[in-house]
């Protein structure tokens, strides 16, 4: 039997492409889906903060075609960048256009003397160092060094570049300086475009994967694993033998778990990095307060690096006249603070930036803590993982997904990596 830990999309991807092999599902929480889940606060429907589906394979076209027919629609990324009181249309590297003349001046010209360097940045380098190759010194004062150190809460010396090689877009040198001069680019990067669910929001994905797998055991949190004797104990007492393990929980939490693991592993338990999200969802009594789908916010004087509006995916998202946002703040590794605290600087930051008015009122709002949201791409991990990884598969333990092989990871990923898991346990 192949037991499966944790019923996120990783997971509930592996199981229902193992077909007819015999496997049992474990999650700890009351409903499957992980963070691709959806929740309904007074008419307004709240995502797990934003998620979204970007499609590259042509195979998830097909696999979301199948098992959710005629429930999403594409939509082109409308997103921007509030730099300077102004915003920038997203990426902002290649659309400089509309920032003070003085700053387009040293963006570009940054840009130029990189280019001409002629001096490929190598993905294994530094982030900070990436950065600087790749845009110049303008741009990365401007947008990626306080974004990136607002996003990640550490400094940036100490950031691999292995991450944003592929994720961040890099433009040509005419692109750069037609998006200074106005001509506006777009279509970049992997999220030019986007799929989301007409009506239910994106939990609608998880249950229609939900339904197409079996011997799911909700409510049921993992207490620990030998590996020797391969049998997992679960937090009620009972024990599971198992042929293979699949894992799909944060592999911090994981190692924990295991009760023979070499030492010379159990250090990697606390030195594997990451950064929490505090996610604030909020109605609004006015329709359409921001025309974007999302905003990155790199100044410091904004406490959230990223907002977004759930009714710009879809009308259906929110009550006739109304709009509803995700807010996201992050902190380094575990945090707790108070959300209604978090609520109040946060309106006050979208009061200065022009989305809310004093006269708008909160209709609708909650709150989730998502930890493990982002993983750490520091030194420690680049040299680490692989070794670990490869041992928890000799003893047959896949720890795989966003958080189980500790990724950076999109939707889509998770999906095609459930479905490349299960043909390899087959």
């Amino acid at each position: 039997m192949i037991a499966i830990v944790g019923a996120g999309l990783t997971g509930l991807s592996t199981a229902y492409h193992l077909k007819k092999r015999s496997y049992k599902i474990f999650e700890q929480q009351n409903t499957a889906g992980g963070l691709c889940r959806s929740t309904y606060v007074d008419g307004f429907t709240f995502d797990f903060t934003g998620h979204l589906l970007h499609i590259q394979n042509p195979y998830t076209h097909r696999f979301i075609k199948k098992i959710a027919p005629g429930t999403f629609k594409k939509n082109i990324r409308k997103s921007a960048v509030y730099c300077r009181g102004r915003y920038v249309p997203y990426p902002f590297q290649a659309n400089l256009y509309g920032l003070p003349q003085e700053i387009v001046y040293e963006c570009l010209m940054g840009f130029i003397k990189t280019h001409l360097r002629k001096k490929r940045s190598q993905s294994n380098v530094g982030f900070k160092k990436w950065v600087l190759e790749t845009f110049g010194e303008g741009i990365a004062q401007y947008f990626f060094f306080p974004y990136n150190e607002k996003l990640w809460q550490m400094d940036l010396q100490k950031l691999t570049s292995q991450w944003a090689s592929w994720s961040i877009p890099r433009p040509t040198l005419p692109e750069v300086v037609q998006g200074a001069l106005g001509i506006q680019n777009t279509g970049m990067g992997y999220n030019a475009s986007f799929f989301y669910p007409t009506k239910g929001g994106i939990g609608v994905l998880a249950d229609a994967l939900v339904k197409k797998v079996k011997n799911i055991k909700l409510g049921t949190a993992l207490a620990s694993v030998n590996l020797a004797k391969k049998i997992l104990c679960l937090q009620d007492g009972q024990k599971i033998s198992y042929e293979k393990l699949v894992s799909t929980i944060p592999l911090p939490q994981l190692l924990t778990k295991i009760e023979d693991l070499p030492p010379a592993y159990k250090k990697i338990c606390t030195k594997l990095r990451f950064v929490s999200v505090h996610n604030l969802n909020i109605g609004v009594n006015r329709q359409q307060v921001s025309p974007y789908h999302w905003i990155y916010f790199p100044e410091p004087e904004f406490p959230f690096y990223r907002v977004g509006f759930y009714s710009n995916f879809s009308p259906h998202m929110a009550p006739r006249k109304t709009s509803s946002l995700y807010i996201e703040i992050s902190a380094a590794g575990s945090s707790e603070t108070s959300p209604e605290t978090l609520l109040a600087v946060s309106l006050d930051g979208l009061e200065r930036c022009g989305i809310i008015k004093k006269d708008d009122r909160i209709v609708a709002h909650n709150y989730t803590n998502i930890e493990h949201a982002y993983v750490v791409f520091d030194k420690y991990r680049q040299k680490n993982l692989p070794g670990i990884l490869k041992f928890l598969k000799k003893h047959s333990v896949f720890s795989v997904g966003r958080f189980g092989a500790w990724e950076y990871e999109s939707m889509e990923d998770a999906l095609l990596q459930g479905r490349a898991t299960a043909k390899e346990l087959i």
